[in-house]
This record gives structure tokens, C-alpha cells and sequence, in this order.
């Protein structure tokens, strides 16, 4: 529960930074910044204990699964997180986030 509670309050600070335009000027290393406290540093972590590791997936894996997030297409019963988030990432901010998630070894 802790943990989730963590990950809530980081991506309150994602969501706040998007609603404010902030992100359509950041790279894909700060985009994820606020991902690490579920992912890992680098994508090592099963994020609230159910994800697939990050690490070692592609840009186009990633993207593919940001973008079915963001429709309400992809995720299992704990997606409402991670669609609550992707929704607010520009199209173009989920390309950087997951060109940069791809680069993780």
C-alpha cells in the first residue's frame, strides 16, 4: 500500500507538470523521471508488483503499450494508473519517453 501511495504522489506531480505544458518541453529522460519510482531507474522494477520490467523492451513495445493506456485499450485491472497518465502525454512526449525507455540495458 505504501508503494502505491508513492506512486500516486509522483504521478500527481507528472500530471500536474503536463497540465501545465511542461512536458512538450522536456526530453524523454525527464519525461520518465517522474516514472522511477515505480519503474526503476532503469525500467528494472515490476511497477506495483504486477508490470512486465521496462527494461529491454523496445521503443515501438513501449509505445505501443502508452498508446493502448491512452485509448483504454492495454492493461490489466490495475491499468487506471497508467491510463490516467498516458492521457495526459502528448503523442509526441509518449515518442520521446519511449525512445528513451528503449535505450535501458
Amino acid at each position: 500500500m505504501k508503494k502505491a501511495a508513492v506512486c500516486f504522489a509522483i504521478f500527481s506531480l507528472l500530471l500536474a507538470g503536463v497540465s501545465l505544458g511542461m512536458a512538450e518541453d522536456t526530453g524523454g529522460k525527464k519525461i520518465y523521471a517522474t516514472c522511477v519510482g515505480c519503474h526503476g531507474v532503469n525500467g528494472e522494477n515490476m511497477a506495483l508488483g504486477v508490470s512486465q520490467p521496462l527494461k529491454g523492451q523496445t521503443a515501438d513495445q513501449v509505445l505501443e503499450k502508452l498508446n493502448g493506456y491512452a485509448a483504454g485499450t492495454f492493461g490489466g485491472n490495475k491499468k487506471g494508473v497508467m491510463m490516467s497518465i498516458a492521457k495526459r502525454l502528448k503523442e509526441e512526449d509518449r515518442v520521446k519517453v519511449a525512445e528513451y525507455i528503449s535505450t535501458f540495458e
